[in-house]
């Protein structure tokens, strides 16, 4: 934070990575300068979309001085769209925000008045369809959403989407760049300040969550067995959870004894990462909304499956 800046009244980033969102994006747009906080910049940066959602950008931002809208050179993909604009933030908070969700207009002032010393706050949202109808069910009836999750929750799951959650700019200075191609950037986030700091739960909905046929089709293709191709992806996954950990930490040798049954295809090999997985089973699965039991058994069953929140690659 600036130091000169009123700690009630914080200047913030939001960030806002498109492509091809022209249908949902100016109603996007109105519920963001809809906020009863108004302190705010919207670093808009578009991926090279094929329709007009650059155009609908721009002409917003030339409504509004806080929108500053950009389009890539080349396609960058998700992960480092969101890191572009986290370099280019000048807020001391930054949000995430994408092209086809609603925010509550108090979504920035319900934030801000939890302020408390956390690296990073994140709420409960609504579901909502294609057509603007609430679902009837929040993030919170899938996962469990609490308060200083451990680190090790994120290896496997994540309750902290990127639409919920808001970070002190204090994060960009402890590894939390460049975010690993492997993990989602909203899964690194919330790894990096629960491995740092302690993070907010507020118990409110303050977006609605689109669920619509492009971003829900693409939640379920996820490969149901292991690979050659696969295994060398999570070891880099595990090896960049390790590597974040201090250098002595049992934490982190833990995670590099993972990351070394993924060299190769064997039961030996399957066997010990189901057990070294199982030992920690409690940890992994904080965000789990099922009983100890099934907790274990999605564990175990890493030694032979792919892991659920691995980001596909190319």
């Amino acid at each position: 934070m600036n130091s000169n800046e009123d700690p009630k009244n914080p200047f913030l980033s939001i960030i806002l990575c498109t492509y091809n969102g022209q249908n949902y994006l100016k109603q996007q747009l109105d519920s963001l300068l809809a906020q009863s906080y108004d302190h705010f910049e919207v670093v808009a940066l578009d991926d090279r979309s094929q329709d007009e959602t650059y155009a609908i950008l721009c002409s917003y931002a030339e409504k509004d001085k806080r929108i500053v809208a950009e389009q890539n050179n080349q396609q960058l993909g998700l992960n480092q769209n969101f890191e572009k604009g986290i370099r280019k933030a000048k807020g001391s908070y930054l949000l995430i925000c994408d092209q086809d969700d609603v925010w509550m207009p108090n979504k920035l002032e319900e934030l801000v008045s939890n302020l408390n010393g956390s690296l990073l706050y994140f709420h409960n949202s609504n579901y909502m369809d294609a057509d603007d109808r609430l679902l009837g069910k929040t993030l919170s009836d899938k996962f469990r959403m609490r308060s200083n999750p451990h680190p090790l929750a994120f290896l496997l799951l994540n309750s902290i989407t990127g639409h919920t959650c808001m970070f002190d700019r204090s994060l960009i200075d402890r590894n939390l760049l460049p975010f690993p191609s492997m993990v989602y950037y909203d899964n690194w986030v919330g790894f990096i300040a629960s491995l740092n700091g302690s993070c907010t739960y507020i118990d409110r909905c303050l977006v609605n969550y689109r669920m619509h046929g492009k971003n829900f089709a693409a939640s379920k293709r996820k490969p149901k067995r292991l690979n050659a191709a696969l295994r060398l992806q999570f070891q880099k996954h595990m090896i960049a959870f390790g590597n974040a950990f201090p250098d002595n930490s049992p934490t982190r040798q833990w995670l590099l004894r993972i990351a070394k049954t993924y060299e190769t295809q064997s039961m030996r090999n399957n066997l010990t990462r189901g057990l070294l997985l199982a030992s920690n089973f409690r940890l992994l699965t904080q965000f789990r909304k099922k009983n100890q039991l099934h907790s274990l058994a999605l564990c175990i069953k890493m030694a032979y499956k792919p892991l659920p929140n691995h980001m596909p690659q190319a």
